[in-house]
C-alpha cells in the first residue's frame, strides 16, 4: 500500500505549513500553537506528531526543547498534538512529520500486512502502560473473569480493544464473549464502573496515577500479564533511518538527555513550569502533575542494567508472536527485527 492510500484509508485529512504555524489533523481540527522560540536559519525544522495532544506523557520532548538540547543536535523540533495514535502513524507514513510515537500493536500490523515502511527507533515505554481496572471487592484477575461481562475500552478498534481481545485469545478464550463499551481515557471512566455500567475498564498510567492521587482504590491487572507487546516507541520511516540517521540520532540523544534530567526529582518543579507552557490545565493540580511525571519516568526507566530508549528484543519477539496468534497480523513470516532497531540507541552515550 502506498502512503497516499494509507492516509486516505485512515480517515485523516492533513494540511501542513512547515514554515508557518498551520497544522490541521483530522476533520481540520486546529492544534495548540507552539510557544514562541527563536528559529535560527541554521537549524533543521522538523515536526514531531504526538499520539495525543500535549500531555505529560510527552514531557521529554518539551523539556528537550526548553533546555536547548534539540538545538545542540542541529534540530528545531515543532511538537504538534495529534488526535490519536493513527494520526501519528499516518502522518509519519505520509512524510508530513519526520517523527511520531506509537505502540507496536498499531505499527506492526501496518508493517506486516500493509507494507508501510515504519521503524521503531527508540522504545519509550519499558512495560505496558495499560491495565484492566476493577473494584477491589470484585477483582478481575484473569481474562476468564470478564467472559460474558462488560469491559470499558478507551476507543473502539484502538490499542486498548486490541489488547483486551489479545488477552482473551492468548488464554484460549473467545473475545467475542466480552461486551466492549467505550469509556474514554480520563478519570471519568471510573464513573462507568461506579454506576455498574461496566465490570472493569482499561486504564493507562496517567489516569491510574490520577485515581491513586484522588484516593480511588482499584484492582489493576497489567495487560503484559497475558499479552505482552511493546508499548509506545518513537517511530520514523525506514528510509529516514537509512538515509538520514543523524536526524534520528540527534532526536533520540536529546530526549534521552531529557529523561535523564527528569530522573532527578529536584528538577520536577521546573518540569511543571515547562509543561505549563503547553498544557496549563494539566498542571493546575500540582500534586497530580508531579505524580504523573514520576509515573512517566518510571514507565520509561528500564530494569537495572537496561538502557533508556533501548528496545527489549525478547519483548518484541513475544509481541509479534502474540499479534500473530491473536489474528492482529496476517503475515506469519514477519520478523520482529523488521519492525524495530536498537542501532541508534546503542550509539548514545
Amino acid at each position: 500500500m502506498d502512503r497516499r492510500t494509507f492516509l486516505k484509508q485512515s480517515g485523516l485529512f492533513v494540511v501542513t505549513t512547515l514554515s508557518g504555524s498551520s497544522f490541521l489533523v483530522g476533520c481540520g481540527t486546529p492544534q495548540p500553537a507552539a510557544p514562541s522560540v527563536n528559529r535560527p536559519t541554521s537549524l533543521r525544522n522538523e515536526i514531531y506528531l504526538t499520539p495525543f495532544q500535549h500531555i505529560i506523557a510527552h514531557i521529554d520532548v518539551y523539556v528537550a526543547m526548553e533546555k536547548g538540547w534539540f538545538e545542540e543536535q542541529g534540530l528545531l523540533i515543532k511538537p504538534v498534538g495529534g488526535t490519536g495514535t493513527a494520526a501519528s502513524v499516518s502522518q509519519v507514513a505520509a512524510k508530513q512529520a519526520l517523527y511520531g510515537k506509537a505502540a507496536s500493536i498499531i505499527t506492526v500490523p501496518q508493517i506486516a500486512d500493509q507494507n508501510v515502511p515504519l521503524l521503531s527507533v527508540g522504545q519509550v515505554d519499558q512495560r505496558s502502560q495499560y491495565s484492566v481496572a476493577s473494584l477491589p471487592e470484585r477483582p478481575l484477575k484473569h481474562p476468564r473473569d470478564w467472559q460474558g461481562k462488560s469491559i470499558g475500552v478507551i476507543s473502539r478498534g484502538g490499542t486498548t480493544e486490541l489488547l483486551l481481545d489479545a488477552m482473551s485469545i492468548m488464554t484460549g478464550l473467545d473475545p467475542n464473549n466480552v461486551n466492549k463499551k467505550v469509556t474514554g481515557a480520563d478519570a471519568g471512566s471510573y464513573e462507568f464502573l461506579r454506576r455498574g455500567e461496566v465490570d472493569g475498564f482499561i486504564t493507562f498510567s496517567g489516569s491510574e496515577t490520577a485515581f491513586r492521587v484522588m484516593g480511588i482504590n482499584l484492582h489493576y491487572l497489567n495487560t503484559d500479564e497475558f499479552a505482552r507487546v511493546p508499548g509506545d516507541a518513537y517511530i520514523v520511516l525506514r528510509e529516514t533511518a537509512e538515509k538520514d540517521g543523524q536526524a534520528v540520532l540527534g532526536f533520540l540523544r536529546a530526549v534521552k538527555r531529557a529523561y535523564e534530567w527528569l530522573q532527578d526529582k529536584n528538577n520536577h518543579d521546573e518540569a511543571i513550569r515547562i509543561m505549563g507552557k503547553w498544557n496549563p490545565v494539566e498542571v493546575e493540580d500540582r500534586k497530580l502533575a508531579l505524580a504523573k511525571i514520576e509515573a512517566q519516568v518510571k514507565l520509561a526507566t528500564p530494569d537495572p542494567g537496561g538502557k533508556l530508549l533501548r528496545a527489549d528484543p525478547q519483548a518484541w519477539e513475544d509481541g509479534v508472536r502474540v499479534m500473530a496468534r491473536a489474528g492482529i497480523i496476517k503475515n506469519q513470516n514477519l520478523k520482529a527485527t523488521d519492525c524495530y532497531t536498537n542501532r541508534f540507541v546503542d550509539q548514545l552515550n
